[in-house]
């Protein structure tokens, strides 16, 4: 490669650089830097509380669409107020207390919901929402072909399985979808001997056992039933809760399993021990005891939730409920200040799947950590990560804010450093006063030199005036 070509190259490449940059820049001030900077200054508070989801409504969706005044969360933040416009409304609250079962033995651990269908979040296939389908639906093929997910409250088995699988893309699903399918990933098996899932279809945990647990614990669309000899509550439970489980520990009924301990719990986590196990149990509020009389006959997860609810009602709560800790009652969720992302990973249609459930249908309504600042009272977030956050706005400014400089000052130097010269190829002057193809200071200097040396002989003639003569 030549000289020449050398210089060509390095100078289109600092310019695609400059080009580059200076628009990254621009493009990044926009969706990173400005929204990373506005969400440090906002100053949300480290330590998360709880959230729990009270209403959830997509205004977009329906033949009456209303106005979409903020949304939980949106797919590009340059074009919010297309698609979806999702809006969570969360009770706000302190987290509740952590319960620590010792010695636990007899463990059933069930996947139990109280769902009912008839009122559960619709899909609807003919706008593209039955892509990502897993589990059991229940589809009607009459107008938008809606489906609905069973799969928290039925198992349903039938031996003629369509073996060719309907398959569903963001555009639509190749057929319509009629009666109860078995979905993964948007390729659904239709199970041919279903007809009414309600009555084809086995409801779950309907055959419960109770006798012998002195410990039941809701926790979701979980039920963990077993017997423990002893349970401890840490200090820094948010209730002053030490005392009363400690009581109820020592009790000799409790440990006789004649009384049961009936609690809600956010997280329950099962560690393994050489014959027994342990529950470490987090944000647990609804804590109330029940008889063995009580629970003697109880086969049915729906008569159980009823019971605890009774409890509630009849009797002193060991944990108080849930309402006893609230911050803000109804108040507006957002996956971040600006209620919008732009990784295009449809990560809001995940952040809806752990999020969006209120308890309308029967389900649990989804609980999750959540971000509060003292500057507003009107939303909270549910995401928050404040060093990630620092280091993408740092990346997002320095890396083509460096590039740029460095761009344009190399487009500077070569400027100031390479000229075209008089049979018009581009060469470095190394700043030698002006460009290869003008007269410069030196080439004149070099010229009156050669002047001055020439003998008198050798000048150019010089134009004469005649003179005239007066008689």
């Amino acid at each position: 490669m030549t000289a020449e070509k050398q210089i060509c190259l390095g100078i289109c490449v600092c310019q695609m650089v400059a080009i580059l940059s200076g628009v990254s820049l621009l493009y990044l001030t926009v969706i990173v830097i400005i929204p990373s900077k506005d969400e440090l200054a906002m100053g949300f508070k480290m330590t998360p509380i709880m959230c729990t989801t009270v209403e959830a409504k997509d205004l977009a969706s329906g033949n009456k669409k209303l106005p979409c005044n903020w949304s939980t969360c949106g797919e590009w933040c340059l074009s919010k107020g297309s698609g979806t416009c999702m809006q969570i409304n969360v009770m706000v609250r302190n987290n509740g207390s952590k319960v620590n079962f010792r010695d636990c033995v007899d463990i059933s651990d069930d996947a139990c919901s109280a769902l009912d269908v008839n009122v559960t979040h619709i899909r609807y296939c003919k706008r593209g929402q039955c892509k990502d389908l897993t589990g059991l639906y229940y589809c009607t093929k009459d107008g938008e072909n809606e489906c609905r997910n069973i799969t928290p409250a039925f198992m349903c088995h039938s031996r003629k399985v369509d073996r060719n699988p309907v398959q569903c893309n963001e555009e639509k699903c190749e057929d319509r979808l009629n009666g109860v399918y078995s979905c993964k990933a948007g390729k659904c098996h239709h199970l041919k001997e279903i007809n009414k899932y309600w009555r084809d279809c086995e409801r779950k945990c309907t055959k419960l056992e109770m006798r012998e647990r002195n410990v039941i614990i809701f926790s979701r669309e979980r039920l963990v039933a077993t017997a423990c000899s002893s349970m401890d509550s840490p200090d820094n439970s948010t209730f002053n809760t030490t005392s009363s489980i400690e009581s109820v520990s020592n009790s000799q009924e409790w440990r006789d399993k004649k009384v049961a301990l009936l609690i809600f719990c956010s997280y329950v986590e099962k560690v393994t021990g050489k014959t027994t196990y342990d529950l470490l149990s987090a944000d647990c509020f609804n804590a109330t005891l029940g008889s063995a009389e009580d629970l003697q006959g109880l086969k049915d997860y729906m008569m159980l939730l009823q019971l605890h609810q009774n409890l509630g009602n009849r009797s002193e709560w060991v944990i108080p409920p849930e309402h006893t800790l609230r911050v803000m009652n109804n108040t507006q969720l957002r996956i971040n200040p600006e209620g919008c992302v732009n990784t295009l990973r449809k990560e809001c249609t995940a952040f809806f799947e752990t999020h969006a459930h209120d308890g309308f249908d029967g389900m649990t309504p989804d609980r999750y950590p959540c971000y509060i600042t003292d500057k507003s009272q009107n939303f909270v977030i549910g995401k928050f990560d404040p060093q990630r956050t620092t280091t993408i706005l740092l990346v997002a400014t320095i890396l083509p804010g460096c590039l740029f400089v460095l761009a344009c000052s190399c487009l500077f130097i070569c400027s100031k450093s390479v000229g075209v010269d008089d049979e018009g190829h581009l060469r470095v002057t190394l700043l030698q006063g002006g460009a290869a193809g003008e007269k410069s200071d030196y080439w004149m200097a070099g010229l009156s030199d050669k002047v001055e040396d020439e003998p008198a002989g050798a000048s150019l003639p010089r134009a004469t005036t005649p003179v005239q003569t007066t008689v």
